[in-house]
């Protein structure tokens, strides 16, 4: 039992003694540490930098070093330029655990944790950049369980005038199972980690010299990234710059709240491909204000080069209450955005599964017109871009004209879907740089005010494919008959139409190459009202009027419109003049149309004739049918216009054969028949009358006091009934007034007929 506790004591002994060593060995480095280490420091120190501190420890009872108030800075005396131009300031570093031998033996480093508290570091830019290869010296590796800077700061400073170009504040970096190896230090993140974690209290960047980015703070770890009140700004006097003269592009100006990614997920793959994967990126709101940018610098040909570079893969984008502004042509409000399946194949694909755009208004703005150079640029384009399917839901579209902020176009409660779109290197080049599958479009209403005289309006907007239909569409007058007399200079038309439905069947447009074309089988409007009221006060407008074939023919664009058919409508035209009370009307009721073959003549030799064929009731009572034909190629205008009307009360022509013919007739026309053939000159053909209970009154041309003598020997020169027998004439040719519309051309040929038929003048 003695023999035990002698044992026992001799191993007390030995260990207290091995403590006592251990601990006297601890205090006699650590003092060595104080006194001399300073010294060996600075003697042996061939770096660029000075290095001091004011206290180390070291330990060996949990193999730790602890070193306070570091400072590090470059030497004032150092000869060679200094590829790193670092100051700091560290208020401890501390690392615990450190395997001695391991690190002696083997070059190693491995460690508990490494931690470094309250480093300020300032690094300024160098006047050039280091291209000389940097050949690293590390031993085999670095193994750090946990490595953390605390409360940590960092500067930028430009090298000409020390201004600063960066700054974040309060850093806190936590980073688990660090590993640093000549294998890893080759890759573009230079150490692996199992966990990390990364908090900042504040950030600024100068993004360029009118442009600075900033936020209040940042958290990020291995799951989520948040950033708040991130802000794109310009500096006040921006408005002044001059663009052109600018080496660098103008970011636009961005401020947003909250700014989260869960689900984070980002690094290198093991073929050294950089990738980003995030479950949800969610903004609150974001305010985007991008400035105006009339001239641009000239550059050569530019590539654009790929959208994203890199591995992306977000499943889902959520854009709340944002708002988006640029310059004086756009401003969107209340914008809510949710954007599902983000994937980016680098080099080969971008698709977006789906885009939803909730609730927006947007406003576009028609601006005073300048002159401004136009820059040609080239650039070289390589994404292949798909989004399989787009929505807007509740939108609201206005243009408003910028200086009076007045309403031009408004378009309510619009829904919008889009599906199969592809934007490819072929496609970008074209005037509609995307290709489509589907597209589908509803508005509640419309209201357009093109001008202070008109204002258009329709409402129930459909656009299922290439099918279009509107309902209750109507043009009117925002001003009276009197106000809109006293302002023309000219004579000119007021159009007054409506109409309760237009359908279009399988419209397709687009363009061919850099022409535009428009193609349609069918268009139908029912129940339309058109109303056209004419003064004969102002001055006569003597700019020639051209015929429509000569339209057709020169309109710049592919038209192609197979078949019109104008249903159970109302044509209406007023005419007035100074001495006449009130304005005669000319009624053409229950007016049914159908016109095949409205083509333009761009780039043809060719087109099938435009044909009208017209059945309307004359005056409300009177059965007229017409057929219209003309082709937009003959280059002389040729017409034939042939037709007939029957059972016509002439007294209600009065109005309008007065003025021209100076007479008036009173009776009934049985039945007229007319067949004109004519061009852009002159026009002839036949013109036939039955009628009954004639009676002429002629007038005198200047005085248009009734010739009751000329009158009574013409009433008994002329039959007043011609019973069952035609009376049929061939008109002389009439020339057409070239200053005068078509339908004026067809009423003189009219006249001409009625002269040669009724009346002995």
């Amino acid at each position: 039992m003695k023999f035990e506790i002698k044992r026992y004591k001799k191993v007390i002994y030995w260990l207290g003694g091995i403590l006592i060593l251990i601990i006297a060995l601890n205090i006699g480095i650590n003092q060595w540490i104080k006194s001399e280490l300073p010294a060996i420091i600075k003697e042996k120190n061939d770096t660029a930098y000075d290095f001091e501190f004011e206290d180390l420890r070291f330990s060996i009872f949990n193999s730790s070093i602890s070193i306070e108030k570091v400072s590090i800075k470059p030497k004032a005396d150092h000869d060679q330029p200094i590829p790193l131009v670092i100051s700091a300031n560290i208020g401890e570093i501390s690392v615990v655990g450190v395997n001695f031998i391991k690190l002696l033996t083997k070059k190693d480093l491995s460690a508990y944790s490494i931690e470094i508290n309250k480093p300020d570091i300032t690094y300024t830019q160098p006047e050039k950049k280091d291209t000389t290869p940097n050949n690293s010296k590390l031993g085999n590796s670095i193994n750090v369980s946990n490595f953390e800077i605390n409360e940590g700061k960092f500067k930028l400073l430009s090298y000409k005038n020390q201004e600063k170009l960066a700054e974040i504040n309060n850093i806190d970096i936590q980073i688990g199972g660090v590993n640093l190896s000549e294998r890893t230090l080759e890759k573009d993140i230079p150490f692996t980690y199992t966990s990390f974690q990364l908090t900042c209290d504040s950030i600024y960047y100068k993004i360029n010299p009118s442009q600075e980015l900033k936020s209040n703070s940042l958290k990020v770890n291995d799951n989520l990234f948040l950033l708040k009140n991130f802000k794109i700004s310009s500096i006040e006097n921006i408005a002044k710059l001059n663009p052109k003269k600018l080496n660098y592009r103008l970011m636009p100006d961005i401020s947003a709240p909250n700014v989260t990614f869960t689900g984070l997920d980002w690094g290198y793959d093991k073929t050294d491909e950089f990738y980003f994967r995030a479950s949800i990126l969610k903004f609150d709101s974001v305010d985007i204000n991008v400035k105006n940018d009339k001239e641009t610098n000239e550059r050569k040909k530019d590539s654009l080069g790929y959208l994203i570079p890199f591995k992306l893969d977000i499943q889902k984008v959520l854009v709340g209450n944002s708002k988006l502004k640029i310059g004086n042509s756009l401003n969107a409000q209340n914008i809510n955005i949710q954007i599902d399946k983000i994937l980016n194949q680098k080099n080969k694909k971008l698709s977006i599964e789906n885009v939803l755009l909730k609730n927006p208004s947007i406003t576009t703005y028609v601006v005073q017109k300048e002159t401004v150079k136009k820059v040609a640029q080239k650039v070289d384009f390589k994404d292949f871009i798909e989004v399989k399917n787009v929505k807007i839901e509740n939108g609201t579209y206005k243009l408003n004209k910028h200086n009076k902020n007045q309403n031009l176009l408004k378009v309510n409660h619009i829904n919008f879907e889009m599906a199969g779109i592809q934007m490819t290197p072929e496609t970008f080049y074209e005037q509609i740089p995307i290709t489509y599958q589907n597209v589908r479009l509803s508005a509640a209403s419309i209201d357009y005010n093109p001008n202070h005289i008109y204002s258009i309006k329709a409402k129930k907007i459909t656009l299922n494919n290439g099918d279009f239909s509107l309902s209750n569409f109507e043009m009117k007058s925002k001003i009276s008959r009197t106000q809109f007399v006293r302002q023309l200079k000219k004579e000119t038309d007021l159009y007054t139409l409506s109409a309760n439905k237009i359908d279009v069947q399988n419209m397709n447009w687009g363009f061919e190459g850099k022409d535009m074309f428009f193609k349609v089988p069918k268009i139908d409007i029912n129940t339309a009202n058109a109303n056209i009221y004419r003064s004969k006060i102002p001055a006569d407008d003597t700019k020639k009027k051209l015929l429509y074939s000569k339209l057709l023919r020169d309109l710049p664009i592919i038209l192609e419109v197979k078949k019109l058919n104008l249903k159970n409508s109302k044509v209406e035209y007023e005419e007035e003049t100074e001495n006449s009370t009130g304005a005669g009307k000319l009624t053409f009721a229950n007016f049914n149309a159908s016109i095949d073959n409205i083509y333009s003549g761009y780039k043809k030799s060719t087109v099938p004739d435009v044909k009208a064929d017209i059945k309307t009731n004359f005056m409300n009572d009177s059965r007229l049918t017409a057929i219209w034909t003309f082709n937009p190629m003959n280059r002389s205008e040729k017409f034939n216009i042939k037709g007939s009307i029957f059972n016509f009360d002439a007294n209600k022509m009065t109005p309008f054969i007065k003025p021209y013919l100076h007479a008036t007739a009173e009776g009934n026309m049985k039945e007229i028949r007319f067949n004109f053939t004519g061009n852009d000159v002159n026009a002839t053909g036949d013109f036939g009358i039955k009628y009954d209970n004639l009676k002429v009154t002629l007038y005198n041309k200047k005085t248009g006091e009734k010739q009751k003598t000329l009158s009574a020997v013409g009433n008994l020169l002329v039959k007043s009934n011609t019973g069952e027998k035609y009376h049929e004439e061939k008109i002389k040719p009439v020339n057409r007034n070239q200053d005068r519309s078509f339908f004026n051309f067809f009423w003189i040929c009219v006249q001409q007929g009625l002269k040669q038929t009724l009346l002995i003048i």
